[in-house]
């Protein structure tokens, strides 16, 4: 990997954490953390195409640029960690069970979208 390919892939790192930050004031504070879902969401979704992407001969700059770096800044495991204990400790067990679940579930979706889609668009 090359001197431009890290400043590459820490310039993306920094658009994805902006981009979440810009997500998670869509509503300062929320009932439920959908902002948190919505972020992870577009994240595996891009990653999901990066992973077709990589499958399909891309440079593996591709998966350090845009894998690790935006895609690693706009996810946040830290938060939805964070987000759930929260719930808990308001004894909001349901919504707690619903956002682990939803989260889980929304992710996975979105990272096989984001793959089928990378490789309908380049078979």
């Amino acid at each position: 990997m090359t001197t431009l390919t890290w400043i590459l892939a820490a310039l993306a790192c920094g658009l994805g954490a902006t981009m979440r930050y810009g997500i998670a004031h869509l509503d300062p504070e929320p009932r439920f953390p959908w902002t948190t879902v919505v972020s992870n969401a577009i994240g595996s979704a891009v990653l999901g195409a990066v992973a077709a992407a990589l499958g399909s001969g891309a440079s593996t700059s591709v998966g350090l640029v845009v894998g690790a770096g935006f895609a690693g800044g706009l996810t946040t495991f830290s938060t939805l960690a964070v987000d759930a204990v929260v719930l808990l400790h308001e004894r909001r067990t349901s919504a707690f069970w619903w956002y682990l679940g939803g989260t889980l579930t929304v992710g996975v979706l979105a990272a096989f979208a984001g793959f089928a889609v990378w490789s309908t668009a380049t078979a």
